[in-house]
């Protein structure tokens, strides 16, 4: 609420500066402990306090996790390609089912992606990932 109010209102409400920080960082914190990384970028890029401005461009973390059996990726002990848990080949194009060692895209949703230009191509005439699964892709494009 708080940061809504400031998001809206700005110059008009009169508040310390360290504690309008406060509230934008307790609350770009909790969106990404629930893991809404749009709403969170979407709360940087609106506020326009300098120092919360400058996460977009401090740091960017991608999360993804296996296609398999969907734990986390950190650091591959293993190699780039196998995934530690299962053993199963990581980043296999869902169209092709080669590795993918170039332009990868996948959805947050699923996990499952792709060759960028074959993930285009599936999605400009179908909604549900190539693979089967029943996930809505298109759902966490918009």
């Amino acid at each position: 609420m708080c940061v809504t109010l400031i998001l809206v209102l700005g110059d008009m409400i009169k508040i310390s500066q360290e504690r309008v920080e406060q509230w934008f960082f307790s609350y770009i914190e909790l969106l990404h402990r629930f893991q809404l990384w749009c709403a969170a970028t979407h709360i940087i890029s609106s506020c326009r306090v300098p120092s919360v401005e400058m996460m977009n461009q401090q740091s960017t973390t991608i999360y993804t996790t296996c296609n398999n059996c969907f734990r986390p990726i950190l650091n591959s002990r293993s190699g780039y390609w196998i995934c530690d848990k299962c053993r199963k080949m990581l980043n296999p194009c869902s169209i092709c089912h080669n590795t993918v060692k170039g332009l990868y895209t996948w959805c947050q949703g699923c996990s499952h992606g792709g060759h960028l230009f074959h993930m285009k191509e599936w999605f400009s005439a179908n909604n549900e990932c190539p693979t089967g699964c029943g996930h809505n892709c298109s759902v966490a494009i918009e």
